[in-house]
């Protein structure tokens, strides 16, 4: 039975979410993504993942982050994975959002993520109350604004793998899987963001360069024969 890689879906449909808008299309294959956009200070949340609930042939990632403006806009993911010795990182610019939503005088912080064919499906929800206050400082003036210090959610990948090219009797085809993500706030690499005034890519530069230095290579380097990117386990 060979290795299935964890959620592979998504490192295989999206190899290169390099656009901000509804949708991104690479290769014949959508990712959608917000239409919000928004420039200013970012938020660094540390994400994880518990599998929970029936699942078949679905490993999660273990851990990962996600990058957005503050005040809510497109943001980037970054996963990682750890199998023996081999240390890999996911990347994926302008995939999903964060955005606060009101009800009242309620307010929570939503984080979102879409990926989807016509085979597979690839979900990222969180959501959080806005409770933690950050201050925000810029040329003219001292604001502050609140965040969600912890979200949860889930990660909910389905794919049946019918488009693949598998060969032989016996084969595992097909991912189906739930997992329990939790994104918490990074208070140390938020502030230090905040403080340089760092845009989305710069700190995704930045934790890249930190996982690197970490012994983490590039998952998405090898490609499948159809030119799709994917993790090896």
């Amino acid at each position: 039975m060979p290795t299935i890689p964890p959620m592979r879906f998504l490192s295989r449909i999206v190899p290169a979410l390099c656009l901000l808008g509804l949708s991104v299309l690479c290769g014949g294959l959508q990712a959608q993504t917000a239409t919000t956009t928004s420039t200013g200070p970012v938020a660094v949340y540390r994400l994880s993942f518990e599998e929970t609930g029936d699942s078949v042939n679905y490993r999660p990632y273990q851990n990962g982050f996600y990058i957005a403006p503050i005040n809510g806009g497109s943001g980037s993911l970054i996963l990682t994975l750890i199998t023996g010795n081999q240390r890999q990182y996911f990347a994926y610019e302008a995939f999903g959002e964060l955005f606060v939503a009101v009800d009242g005088k309620e307010k929570k912080m939503v984080l979102s993520a879409t990926a989807a064919n016509d085979v597979s499906t690839t979900v990222f929800y969180a959501i959080g109350k806005t409770e933690k206050e950050l201050e925000v400082e810029s040329r003219n003036a001292v604001s502050k604004v609140k965040v969600a210090e912890k979200m949860t959610g889930y990660a909910v990948s389905a794919d049946s793998e019918k488009d693949l090219p598998f060969i032989g009797a016996g084969t595992s085809v097909g991912v189906a899987g739930v997992s329990i993500l939790t994104a918490k706030l990074d208070q140390t690499l938020t502030n230090v963001a905040i403080r340089d005034n760092a845009s989305v890519d710069t700190e995704v530069d930045e934790i890249i360069a930190d996982l690197t230095a970490s012994g983490y290579t590039n998952g998405r380097q090898t490609t499948t024969g159809n030119g799709a990117q994917t993790p090896t386990n």
